[in-house]
C-alpha cells in the first residue's frame, strides 16, 4: 500500500463516510477495482475512520460544548433538556453497538460479494430517493422516534448502506425539523465513529501499512470529512438530500454490471 493509495482512500472515506452515500461501499469498489488484499483494507479502514471521528468532533465542539455545560446549568429545565439529549444519544447508539458484536463478523464476508455491494447501494439510494416527499411537520424528535433512528443506524453495518443516509434520511421521513435531523444523526455517529475506530486500532497490524502512509490517510479523511459537514448541512436544509439517491443508483447498477 503506497502513499497514493493511502491519500485516494482516504480522501474517498473523508468524503463518503459523511456523505449519505456509504465509505464502506466505496472501499470495497476500490478493493475490487485495485486488488487489496482484504486484511490491508481491513486495517486500513480502521485507520480511516479515526479521521473521520476527529472531523465530527471538531465541527461539532461548540455544541458538544454547550451540551457539558448544560448538564451542570443552575436552571432545571435546561439541565434536563441537555441530559434527556445525552440519554438519547446513548441509548440509540446501543442497537448498533449490539449489531456490530453479535454480526461484525458475518457482514464482513458480505464485502467480498459485488452483487451484495450493489444490490445495497441501489437499497440505500431508494430510502434517499424518498426523503423527496418527506412531510415538512417541523417537529422536535422524542424517545420513540431516536430509538427507531438509532435501529436504522445498526443496518449501516452493511456494505453501501449508509450511517448518515439512514439515520437523517428516516429523521426527515418522520417529520423532524431538517437541521435537527442533521445535527442527531451526527451527534449519534461520534460515539459510534469514535468507539469504532477506538477498538479497530486496538487489533490494527502496522506489518502490513507503513505508518506514513497510514497518517496522510488519516489526516487527508480528516480534513475532506470536515468540508464535507459543511456540504451536507447546506444540501439538507437545502432540500436536495434527495439526490444523493440518483447517485447511489448509478454505482450500485454500475457494480452489478461491471464487477465480478
Amino acid at each position: 500500500m503506497g502513499w497514493l493509495e493511502s491519500f485516494v482512500l482516504g480522501l474517498v472515506q473523508g468524503v463518503t463516510e459523511i456523505l449519505p452515500v456509504s465509505s464502506d461501499g466505496h472501499l470495497a469498489v476500490l478493493q475490487y477495482l485495485w486488488s487489496i488484499p482484504e486484511h490491508i483494507r481491513v486495517n486500513l479502514t480502521a485507520a480511516l475512520h479515526l479521521g473521520t471521528a476527529v472531523a465530527l468532533i471538531v465541527f461539532f465542539a461548540p455544541k458538544l460544548l454547550n451540551v457539558i455545560r448544560g448538564l451542570f446549568a443552575i436552571e432545571p429545565a435546561q439541565r434536563s433538556q441537555n441530559q434527556k439529549l445525552v440519554f438519547m444519544v446513548l441509548v440509540s447508539s446501543l442497537p448498533a453497538v449490539i449489531a456490530g458484536l453479535l454480526f461484525g463478523e458475518f457482514v464482513e464476508n458480505i464485502f467480498t460479494s459485488s452483487k451484495a455491494i450493489g444490490c445495497f447501494f441501489c437499497l440505500n439510494g431508494l430510502l434517499l430517493l424518498a426523503t423527496r416527499f418527506a412531510p415538512n411537520r417541523d417537529k422536535s424528535i422524542n424517545w420513540g422516534e431516536a430509538l427507531l433512528i438509532g435501529t436504522i443506524q445498526a443496518t449501516a453495518l452493511l456494505p453501501a448502506i449508509s450511517r448518515s443516509g439512514t439515520t437523517i434520511g428516516l429523521a426527515l421521513l418522520l417529520g423532524i425539523r431538517r437541521y435537527e435531523a442533521f445535527e442527531f444523526s451526527f451527534l449519534l455517529a461520534i460515539p459510534i465513529t469514535v468507539g469504532a475506530a477506538v477498538f479497530e486500532l486496538l487489533h490494527f497490524d502496522f506489518t502490513v501499512i507503513a505508518l506514513g502512509p497510514v497518517m496522510l490517510g488519516i489526516i487527508t479523511a480528516g480534513v475532506a470529512g470536515f468540508f464535507m459537514i459543511l456540504l451536507l448541512r447546506r444540501l439538507v436544509l437545502g432540500r436536495w438530500f434527495f439526490l444523493f439517491g440518483i447517485y447511489c443508483w448509478f454505482v450500485g447498477l454500475a457494480v452489478l454490471l461491471f464487477l465480478r
